[in-house]
């Protein structure tokens, strides 16, 4: 009969195998709207009747400040809470570029955002929280800087959409290459291989 204390180590390791309801829940909430948000730039306003300038603007503005507050409190959550470590045959160099590539979601996350929110006060133009809470101006009316921080937005996009790659490229190693259970940890009904510890 096993004692208590094997319950409790035993407990302890399952905890870290795998990422909780709640990391898992920001993760995919955050990548939802990321969709959206590329939506938002991908379709031609026109293209279908809802798809105003205005409304594609509306939704890009309202889902963006969304973003910000989810990564935030997933910051907030991922430095109070364990994550699962890293496989242990997987190389140091690539347990660091797991990591760097981890933390510069949490800043490109934040960054972007708040470059929109500025670029859009500039402009005069006010961003919702949820879509529904309005978000007070953080910049003075000026086209001029309005379009300089733009740009710096969407170069901060591409910086995003690029370590996105390298995350799913990384994704799809473990899962095709190594078939380590570890794309399972993160997975909404996902449990982590055997040998993913």
């Amino acid at each position: 009969m096993s004692s208590r204390a094997d319950f409790e180590r035993a407990s302890g390791a399952e905890q870290v195998r795998s990422y909780d309801v709640v990391y898992k829940t920001f993760h995919w909430s955050v990548v939802g709207l990321l969709l959206v948000q590329a939506l938002t730039k991908l379709i031609r306003p026109g293209a279908f009747a809802w798809a105003t300038e205005d409304a594609l603007n509306a939704w890009h503005l309202s889902v963006g400040p969304t973003i910000l507050v989810l990564t935030l409190l997933r910051l907030a959550w991922r430095l109070t809470h364990p994550v699962p470590p890293p496989p242990a045959d997987l190389s140091r160099g690539l347990q660091l570029l797991s990591r760097a590539t981890h933390w510069a979601f949490y800043v490109l996350l934040i960054v972007l955002p708040v470059l929109g929110w500025i670029s859009a006060s500039a402009f005069g133009v006010r961003p919702y929280l949820f879509g529904m809470i309005p978000l007070p101006f953080i910049a003075s009316p000026n086209e001029a800087f309005a379009e300089r921080v733009g740009s710096i937005h969407g170069g901060v996009a591409l910086a995003l959409l690029l370590v996105a790659g390298l995350h799913v490229a990384g994704a799809l190693y473990h899962a095709l290459i190594k078939r380590d259970g570890v794309i399972q940890r993160m997975l909404p009904f996902g449990e982590p291989g055997p040998g993913s510890l």
